[in-house]
């Protein structure tokens, strides 16, 4: 049986990773600063030496070292530090009691004036310590002479191990401090994204009038809780507009089932009302607008499924506006006026030709004597433009009109072009879909006072 561990939470994630970085700062900051002591102590230790053997070698340049003896060279006590003076021969002639009877200290012979400093392990009281060993060469009488001053680095070594200690045993609370501090502090960043959680978790698909909560302030909480509540508004308003949607469909289907449902049985108990060619003429018109009502409801779910995408190729708006301009003229008897200027995009062309089709139908239903259809550019977009002499859009229905099972008063009759007022709602999708918008164009031609309707899509590679 395999266990999975669960992935700490972001408050814990955030403390551990501000732990870790402290942390780090500390370890970088100590040793910086152990550095530093060591190498100011160091110094200090070298300084110490040179200072103690300059002492003796200013004495024997001026008296030499006939007369010298240990105890002008001992260290007063401090058996960290020790003298030993050396003739031209390299032999000791003085040294401190601690290292009396020693050959010399190091090999280092420098000229007078000159001295060299370097690091040597010396048995000294009997345990080995490091010391560093300055070498000085002296001239006086009898001379010339070398002074080796010695001094021990064990108590740097000790320094900076109880500093570094020290450092450790202080980071251990400043850890635990600032742990503490970073969990309580992202807690309470954090409890107002908890509390909205929890009234998001409580709002149900039924009822989503509910609303967060917004956090004082301007802060990226603050601007959560807003986006939240902008999200739960577009929700609650598709929920409304899918409620009303799935209404008047089940309106829609329901009016030419009831139809053929009435047909069917005034023919089953009326035999001699009904002849078979009308029950089956009603049956046959009747089953066309379920279908085309299906239709049209299939082609609106696939221009809302954004996952759904139909092949684009270039598409010549101007050639499928002159098809179904020529379609309407020789289907119905109306003056049907073309105007086409080279109008390329990128796009679905059964869509579009769907899209282009919808209006034209709509303009010859509702059209009295003449229609046109026009394509042309503006700037980086092509325009498709379809006018009617008909009754027109009322202002207040002008935006409206574009939504799904919108009719106009006098459009309440079965007809062909989305008589179910999906048309034009077709229409805006296809739109949409391909980057552009459908609108009703404001601006009257005494040629055609009716309907003037506009789709705007992008060209093609603009």
């Amino acid at each position: 049986m395999r266990f999975q561990l669960s992935r700490p939470g972001l408050r814990t994630r955030t403390t551990l990773v501000a732990v870790a970085a402290v942390a780090g700062t500390l370890v970088l900051a100590g040793i910086v600063v152990v550095l530093l002591l060591g190498w100011s102590l160091d110094k200090a230790t070298t300084e110490d030496a040179r200072s103690a053997g300059r002492q003796v070698g200013n004495e024997i340049a001026k008296e030499g070292a006939r007369d010298l003896t240990s105890s002008d060279v001992a260290s007063s006590g401090d058996s960290a530090s020790v003298i030993q003076v050396l003739d031209r021969t390299g032999r000791p002639i003085a040294s401190d009691p601690a290292i009396s009877g020693r050959p010399p200290l190091t090999g280092d012979r420098p000229t007078p004036g000159h001295e060299s400093v370097e690091t040597v392990t010396l048995p000294i009281n009997g345990t080995d310590e490091d010391y560093r060993l300055v070498s000085a060469g002296v001239s006086g009488p009898g001379g010339p002479y070398t002074v080796i001053s010695a001094r021990s680095l064990d108590p740097v070594t000790q320094a900076s191990a109880r500093l570094s200690l020290l450092l450790g045993i202080a980071a251990v609370p400043l850890l635990a401090i600032c742990a503490l501090a970073v969990y309580r502090a992202v807690g309470s960043a954090l409890w107002p994204v908890e509390r909205m959680r929890r009234a998001v978790a409580e709002i149900s698909t039924r009822d989503l009038s509910r609303r967060v909560d917004l956090p004082p302030g301007n802060d990226e909480i603050h601007r959560l809780a807003t986006t939240l509540n902008s999200m739960l508004g577009r929700l609650a308003s598709a929920q409304g507009a899918q409620r009303r949607f799935v209404a008047d469909a089940s309106h829609e289907l329901r009016s030419p089932l009831n139809t053929i449902t009435t047909a069917l049985e005034v023919s089953a108990h009326h035999p001699d009302a009904m002849s078979a060619d009308e029950l089956l003429d009603v049956v046959s018109r009747e089953t066309g607008r379920l279908r085309e009502l299906v239709d049209d409801l299939l082609l609106l779910a696939r221009t809302d499924d954004t996952t759904d995408k139909p092949p684009h190729t270039e598409v010549d708006l101007d050639d499928l506006a002159r098809a179904e301009a020529g379609r309407a003229r020789s289907t119905r008897a109306l003056e049907v006026e073309i105007r086409t200027g080279p109008a390329k995009v990128t796009g679905n062309p059964s869509q579009l030709q769907r899209a282009i089709r919808n209006l034209v139908d709509n303009a010859a239903e509702h059209a009295r004597h003449r229609v046109r259809v026009r394509t042309r550019t503006d700037g980086a977009t092509a325009v498709v433009e379809v006018a009617d002499d008909g009754p027109g859009v009322p202002p207040q229905d002008r935006v409206r009109i574009f939504e799904r099972f919108v009719r106009r008063d006098d459009a309440r009759h079965h007809g062909t072009g989305g008589s179910a007022g999906l048309g034009l709602a077709i229409v805006a999708g296809i739109a949409a879909r391909h980057g552009g918008h459908a609108e009703y164009a404001d601006t009257p031609d005494p040629a055609y006072p009716g309907a003037h309707f506009r789709i705007r899509l992008p060209l093609k590679d603009s």
